[in-house]
């Protein structure tokens, strides 16, 4: 009956230290979206995305070619510019904003990664340069006689390194959308459509359809040193109550 006994004290510290994991969700980010599709069509039907470890992050549009216009948009308003109007400020400190085709708005479900967000709310302002933030461009062109474009998007740092660019397929007349901030990462499903690569990914290291976005989002248990204590003491406890039945 003692060894039952010490056996039951052992278990019963490592179930207290089972309860004292900590659940750890993904680390949010800053992150760039692009998705597109066709005219009127409620979701992309091409879509690219990455990330970067700079969560918050205010972005500068410094560049836009291919004769495109662009507005801008968050929860303070919108602002309307092209290649000669950059660069622009797109302040992304308290939610996120979009970048849109003027005069070809995209619907809700354009933007996945961000669905249950909230919009920033400064007004994105033109003109406004502040030193050492990170660098958009955006390029638009056409992809030969079918009309579609392609569109493409590139994120640098203040001095010009590369942080990650993405780039989708634009239908003739379609709609595009680029979403720009901290992402609802933990609680996003896939995005919907299919990309370039057959739905298994998009070239960036986030696949698309099959699974959380970025393959993670989900969260990981691990013990905290102090459970790993208790363990140990626990353990050492019962063995040396053994000892001592033994006597």
């Amino acid at each position: 009956m003692r060894h039952v006994t010490g056996w039951i004290l052992v278990v019963g510290i490592s179930v207290v230290c089972g309860g004292t994991h900590t659940r750890a969700t993904a680390a949010e980010g800053f992150w760039v979206t692009l998705a597109a599709g066709a005219a009127k069509a409620p979701s992309p039907s091409d879509y690219d995305e990455f990330s970067i470890e700079s969560p918050h992050a205010p972005v500068i549009i410094h560049q836009v070619t291919g004769g495109v216009s662009v507005t801008a948009t968050t929860a303070g308003g919108f602002t309307i510019f092209s290649g000669s109007g950059t660069p622009l400020l797109l302040e992304t400190s308290d939610g996120y904003g979009t970048l849109t085709q003027t005069g070809h708005p995209a619907p809700p479900g354009g933007l996945p990664r961000f669905d249950g967000g909230t919009m920033a709310s400064l007004v994105p302002q033109p003109g406004v340069v502040p030193s050492g933030q990170n660098l958009l461009s955006i390029d638009w062109a056409e992809d030969g006689p079918s009309g579609k474009h392609i569109l493409t998007v590139g994120l640098t740092d203040a001095l010009g390194n590369p942080l990650g660019d993405a780039q989708v397929s634009v239908p003739k007349n379609g709609w595009w959308v680029i979403g720009l901030g901290t992402a609802n990462v933990p609680d996003q499903s896939d995005p919907p459509g299919s990309g370039p690569s057959g739905g298994q990914g998009n070239g960036n290291g986030h696949p698309i359809g099959n699974g959380p976005p970025g393959g993670g989002g989900g969260a990981v248990t691990t013990p905290e040193p102090a459970s790993v204590i208790l363990l140990g003491v626990g353990g050492l406890g019962g063995i040396l109550w053994r000892r001592r039945a033994r006597r």
